[in-house]
């Protein structure tokens, strides 16, 4: 029969133990694409409004769903370089763990409860992290990226190109998908730009173009590794 104190455990490790899951995986991300040379990098955690931005965390009203990490400048094509960001995360949730259960026999921790849930959700985050699948919100698993590099296969984390450009013979906003494909278009700019944003975003990694007569503004949507 479940108590009380059963469901106050619970809890504890929905609202802290998982959190603290997640910013040790995504700090592996990080790591190894510091590592790298990366730039540009950020962790995000949880999802929702935002309650708490710097230039390198953000944390969201719902800090204990989800989390992931922007960066830019690794190159799409680079395997290796890649595969190590990518497994980064998985990487440090195992490390962890096998330093606790260290620590554990050694008799340097003591068992109990937090111990038990915190070996428990690393090796359940670990787990869906290495699966080879795709989340609902377009996102992939670490795995599902791993996979395709190793199968020599960039498609999943290949940078989109768009442009955004105003074409004088139809008097309309033009946008289009590496310079040749026509995606949509509009007669205002200020419509052109928000809706190019918008998709530029829902494709990352992705590079938006905008050519306004001489000059060519550029918004760029890094990779995520969840």
């Amino acid at each position: 029969m479940i108590e009380f104190l059963d469901l106050l455990k619970l809890c504890l490790a929905f609202f802290v133990i998982m959190p603290a899951i997640s910013v040790f995986h995504e700090f592996g991300h990080v790591i190894a694409a510091k590592i790298l040379g990366a730039k540009n990098i950020k962790i995000i955690i949880g999802s929702g409004n935002i309650i708490f931005n710097s230039k390198y965390i953000e944390f969201r009203k719902y800090y204990f769903y989800y989390g992931y990490c922007y960066f830019e400048n690794i190159d799409d094509k680079s395997k290796w370089r890649n595969l190590f960001i990518y497994s980064g995360g998985a990487i440090c949730n195992i490390m962890i763990a096998l330093l606790l259960m260290y620590a554990i026999k050694n008799e340097m921790l003591t068992s109990s409860i937090f111990t038990y849930q915190f070996l428990y959700f690393s090796l359940y985050y670990i787990f869906f992290a290495l699966f080879p699948m795709s989340y609902p919100d377009g996102n992939y698993s670490d795995g599902k990226i791993i996979y395709h590099l190793i199968k020599d296969r960039d498609k999943l984390i290949r940078q989109h190109l768009f442009q955004l450009q105003y074409n004088e013979k139809q008097k309309k906003w033009v946008l289009s998908s590496e310079g040749e494909k026509q995606l949509e278009e509009w007669k205002e700019y200020d419509s052109a730009y928000k809706n190019s944003l918008a998709m530029a975003r829902s494709k990352r990694p992705s590079r938006l173009e905008i050519l306004k007569e001489e000059n060519t503004q550029v918004e760029i949507f890094p990779r995520n590794p969840i």
